[in-house]
């Protein structure tokens, strides 16, 4: 079978790429090795018809193109957080604690906490989010891990490990290895009070299950989807042809 385009794996990437593909008239297949499509993004209907998510579900007024994307294929974005009174908590295997600080703080901590925030914010408002390669000290804020700048900056260990788990909650990779610019230039895009602004980044949902977004977009391909299809190899013939097995 020849296409004009194959694109491996039906995530939500995929699945978007595929759509304006096929939009502008090109052929093209995706093929993807789960026998469904969506990716990170999966849903469940309970008996009742409720609907249960079971992969990522958040977003917020950041991802401004996942928001005109929702809107385009009519669904619904609703706030991702009820208005009950709470706060934030975190569970560590020495203890638990419900707001700020957290439990493992000491005296000293919750000032060099903000200290190291607000020296993070300043830096962030000198790196242009539309070219953060621009910026006169790109290549060593790149080489930068966040982690270090931390510890540069005299961040406690306990300052470190707060940050640390914060980027872990969120499904990221280690901030020992994240770099300082990319970091900064996320926070340059959308600025907020700390290092990172949970409205900004979670507040909003899809109303109608996040895994929707890429069943409609499936649905507007039209048997242009093969599941169940891993791909073993790619052979790239040369320039502008290959094949896929």
């Amino acid at each position: 079978m020849n296409h004009d385009v194959i694109v491996l794996g039906a995530g939500l990437a995929g699945l978007a790429a595929a759509r304006d593909l096929a939009a502008g008239g090109a052929d093209v297949l995706v093929v993807e090795a789960r026998d469904r499509v969506g990716g990170r993004v999966e849903q469940t209907e309970l008996p009742d018809g409720r609907l249960v998510q079971l992969g990522g579900e958040v977003v917020g007024r950041a991802h401004t193109a996942y928001l005109d994307l929702a809107a385009e294929l009519g669904l619904t974005l609703v706030p991702s957080y009820v208005a009950e009174p709470g706060a934030l908590t975190r569970a560590t295997p020495e203890g638990v604690s419900a707001g700020d600080p957290p439990h493992w703080f000491g005296p000293a901590d919750d000032a060099c906490h903000q200290k190291a925030t607000a020296a993070f914010r300043a830096l962030a408002q000198t790196v242009d989010p539309a070219d953060p390669w621009s910026h006169p000290d790109a290549t060593a804020l790149d080489r930068s891990s966040v982690g270090d700048w931390l510890r540069a900056q005299g961040a406690t260990p306990a300052v470190v490990r707060l940050w640390e788990i914060g980027q872990l909650a969120l499904a990221d990779g280690s901030y020992e290895r994240t770099s300082l610019l990319a970091a900064l230039r996320k926070h340059a895009a959308v600025p907020g009070p700390g290092a990172y602004d949970y409205e900004a980044w979670e507040g909003l949902r899809v109303a109608e299950g996040s895994a929707t977004v890429a069943l409609r977009m499936a649905a507007a391909l039209r048997g242009r989807i093969r599941t169940g299809a891993p791909v073993r190899a790619v052979t790239v013939r040369r320039p502008g042809h290959c094949s896929v097995r």
